[in-house]
């Protein structure tokens, strides 16, 4: 049975199994329970969760083998998170939680296709220098690092900002 990837609607029979599995990506990257923990309940908190289910430029992508779901992924479209980046219609890819390179893959390719239907021209994700499974794979599809803007939530791991042209 092959992964796919598919859009989601935010619904209670979701949002815990999306949040539990946010702590344990987060844990595991930073190696740190209590950041992973803040990590996951400022970004993807059921609350945070349904916050974003109103925004109609943020949308859920999750990976599924079978009814089954694996790992997930947020697009964001929003005019000024994507601003200044020398694109007149970008696409950011975030908040990606995934537990093996097949989904991330399959996540990853999906998005691309929806960047390309909507006629997006740049498509950028900002990964935690420490997730190098995400960072060797767009660079393996030709994503290439660029100058992004530092977050100022110093408390997390430093980011690298990646694009691909579409």
């Amino acid at each position: 049975m092959s992964k796919i990837a598919k859009f989601v609607v935010i619904i209670n029979d979701n949002v815990f199994w999306m949040e539990d599995k946010a702590v344990q990506f987060y844990t595991n990257l930073f190696k740190e329970k209590e950041l992973g923990e803040k990590y996951a309940e400022e970004h993807l908190s059921k609350k945070e969760l349904f916050r974003i289910q109103n925004d109609f430029s943020i949308e859920i992508l999750m990976a599924y083998l079978g009814e089954t779901p694996q790992s997930y992924l947020k697009l964001d479209s929003s005019r000024i998170l994507n601003e200044n980046l020398g694109a007149s219609k970008a696409i950011n890819l975030s908040e990606v939680v995934y537990f093996d390179e097949e989904d991330l893959k399959v996540l990853i390719k999906r998005a691309e296709e929806i960047a390309s239907q909507r006629k997006h021209d740049l498509i950028w994700v900002s990964a935690f220098a420490i997730d190098t499974a995400l960072i060797d794979i767009l660079r393996s599809i030709n994503y290439e690092e660029f100058e992004g803007k530092e977050s100022i939530e110093d408390q997390f791991p430093k980011r690298i900002y990646l694009r691909k042209k579409m």
